[in-house]
Order: structure tokens, then C-alpha cells, then sequence
């Protein structure tokens, strides 16, 4: 997956929301069916030990082992090689796909001595079918051509398996989210007009039961709720408009929020009003009573078909983006496609005040300072 924009070079995706309490690792357990029977390894970067924490205590029975990887391709092959299994499915923790466990276990089952790649509505994901033999031939001639020490993920899916692909493979199923903001925006929306649905109910419950519910949504007497649907924790002081509340936000009194995506631990101030705007997780460790969308703020529009004009791909169609962790200052003013990086101090957007349509606040790895404003790109 090529890197998006608005997550920090450290997070792991596998924890990355989806449908409110749930996560990519709990879609992509569903897929081999949570069946006892199939034995699942998720395997992480030894950097990652707050995801493997995360991991092992998220589901009510352990639905995997979790590994911290630290000796590369080797290591993994080691891994492979000791579950004994005659067929063996690697998958990337990036996507969210629904597939029919049958179809994918037969797959696996009469992949044997080739490496097949599974594609879902004719569109190729992270997902490889092997014998085990097979691909542990694979991965060892892979770790002897790899220089030095590389991240796994670069190593395994984008040049070992890659380029030992024999066959695709297309499954029935649907690719809810893959490498595309604006796609994860849409099919986390699509929850709302869905979620009494029989399709939407048939996936619920083939995810995992969480060990951790969450805590009751509260709305206070002055809150309002209209076609929205609220996960766990949330409390709301204010209005909510036809979008998608995530775990733990808090919305303070008189903000209004619509056709939004605002993920888990936001904390939003009193007077904001947001309109079509994605705000990607808050996970820094700070007091829920203070905000990290500031007082009065201001993000997005109504309507627009505005593209950004530093990531057009990613961020278009009117949509606004904030960032992993991202701390607007109370007044702060994001139009239009607009895109605050992770990172980006708010004294920087102090001193900006608005974020023109389609232009960006960055951080400047190039130059001195913490970061810059980039309007329509123009750096200022």
C-alpha cells in the first residue's frame, strides 16, 4: 500500500478504525471465518509493541497469536516453516475486504507449488496463497537478495511475493477500503443509511466479539442526533448531522457536525462547526476535557468539488482531511479539500488562521522550522 496522507510514518494499520468499534484486523479475521481450525499468526515490526499490546487483549476469546519480528525474512520463514501447515495464506493488515472463508480456504488449499494472488471485484489485494514448501523457497531466495536491513512490508509484498505471483485469483466478496481516503470516507458513511440492513448485520457478525465493548454513548439534553450513528463512548453536547461518530469523541456544546467522519478519541470544541471533513484518530495521551479541534473552529464546506491541490488523488470531491494526532487552535479555519498533516504545530496554524480551499498545512522535513502552509502549491 503506498503510503496515504494524514498517518505518521508509525502507525500500524491493523488498528486502523472501520464501522465505528471495529478494526482492519477484525475484517480481515473474518475472512478465514474464525474457524479453530485455521491457525492465524498476525506478525508485526518489533517496533510495534503497543499494536502487539493492543492486539493480544482486544478480542473475548484469542483469535491469534501475535509475533514481534525482529530478524526480517528469515525470521518469518522460520515462522512459516514451524506451523507445520500445508497451505498458507499471508495477508497485509491494510485493506478491508469481505470474502467468502470458503472460496479463500479453497484457494489456499490448491495453490500448492504456486504463489497465487488474491484480486476481489477484479482489483488485486495484499493477500498471497501458497503451499508452505513453496513459499518458503520463495522467501529465503528473497531475504538473500534483500540489502541489508530493509522493513519487512517493503521486503514481503512489494518484492518477494510480487514478483513470484503465478496466478490471480478473483474471489467473490466486496474491497471496502484499499489505498483510498475518499473510499474509506464513503464506505464509513455507507454505515448509516445501512446499518439495519441484512448485509450489514450478515458482516457483523461474522467479525470477532471484542473482550471490550466500550462504554455507553451519552447525549445531553441540549445534544442532537439526526441520521448519524454513534460507536461506543461518545459524548455529545452539541448537533450531529448525517455522519459517523468512532469510539471515545467527545462534541462539545453548540458545534455542529455534518456528513463527517470523525474518529475514535477526537475531542471536539465548544462553537466548531465541521462540514464533510474526515478526522483521522487522536491517540496522544492528553486530558479529554481538552480539546483537540479548538473552540470555534471551522472546517470544510457544505458543498464543493474541490481537489486538494497537494494530494488530488486522495483528497477530493469537497472532502477535508485532518491528520493522525493533529491539534487545530480554537478560530482555526480549514476550507474546502483541505489537509493538515500530522505533525504540523499549532503555533504554525496560529499564525496562518485559514487554510485556503484546496492547499495544505505540511510538515517541511527540507527546510528550517517545524513546518509550513502551502496554499494551492505555493509555500508561505
Amino acid at each position: 500500500m503506498h503510503k496515504l496522507p494524514g498517518f505518521g510514518d508509525d502507525y500500524h494499520f491493523s488498528l486502523l478504525p472501520f464501522w465505528g468499534n471495529h478494526c482492519l484486523v477484525d475484517f480481515m479475521l473474518a475472512n478465514f471465518g474464525l474457524s479453530r481450525d485455521v491457525d492465524v499468526t498476525i506478525v508485526l515490526d518489533e517496533s510495534a509493541r503497543a499494536a502487539s499490546l493492543a492486539l493480544s487483549t482486544r478480542w473475548k476469546r484469542q483469535m491469534a497469536r501475535v509475533h514481534l519480528l525482529e530478524g526480517g525474512l528469515e525470521e518469518l520463514v522460520r515462522l512459516v516453516d514451524a506451523t507445520g501447515a500445508e497451505q498458507v495464506v499471508l495477508a497485509s493488515l491494510s485493506s478491508v475486504s469481505i470474502l467468502e472463508p470458503a472460496a479463500l480456504l479453497a484457494t489456499a488449499a490448491d495453490a500448492s507449488a504456486q504463489l497465487v494472488k488474491i484480486s476481489v471485484m477484479r482489483t488485486p489485494i495484499e493477500m498471497y496463497c501458497a503451499g508452505r514448501a513453496h513459499l518458503c523457497k520463495l522467501l529465503l531466495a528473497a531475504a538473500g537478495r534483500a540489502p541489508g536491513k530493509r522493513k519487512l512490508r517493503e521486503c514481503l509484498f512489494e518484492q518477494a511475493l510480487h514478483s513470484g505471483i503465478d496466478l490471480i485469483e478473483d474471489l467473490p466478496g466486496e474491497l471496502l477500503f484499499q489505498n483510498d481516503l475518499m473510499d474509506y470516507y464513503t464506505n464509513n458513511l455507507w454505515v448509516i443509511s445501512h446499518c439495519g440492513g441484512e448485509g450489514f448485520q450478515s458482516v457483523l457478525a461474522r467479525l470477532p466479539a471484542l473482550a471490550d465493548k466500550g462504554a455507553e454513548s451519552h447525549i445531553t439534553e441540549k445534544g442532537s442526533i439526526r441520521n448519524s450513528w454513534l460507536a461506543s463512548g461518545v459524548e455529545v453536547e452539541g448537533a450531529v448531522e448525517d455522519s459517523i461518530i468512532f469510539p471515545n469523541v467527545v462534541i462539545k456544546r453548540n458545534t455542529l457536525i455534518s456528513r463527517s467522519v470523525v474518529l475514535n478519541g477526537n475531542r471536539i470544541g465548544a462553537g466548531a462547526e465541521i462540514h464533510n471533513t474526515l478526522i483521522l484518530p487522536f491517540t496522544a495521551e492528553v486530558s479529554r476535557s481538552a480539546p483537540n479541534i479548538g473552540d470555534n473552529c471551522a472546517i470544510g464546506a457544505r458543498t464543493s468539488s474541490m481537489k486538494n491541490s497537494d494530494f488530488p488523488g486522495q483528497i477530493r470531491d469537497g472532502i477535508s482531511v485532518i491528520g493522525t494526532n493533529v491539534d487545530l487552535p480554537s478560530g482555526f479555519r480549514a476550507e474546502a479539500a483541505t489537509y493538515v498533516a500530522p505533525g504540523v504545530p499549532p503555533s504554525v496554524l496560529r499564525r496562518a488562521k485559514v487554510l485556503r480551499k484546496g492547499s495544505s498545512a505540511l510538515v517541511d522535513n527540507a527546510a528550517p522550522g517545524p513546518g509550513r502552509v502551502v496554499e494551492a502549491g505555493n509555500a508561505r
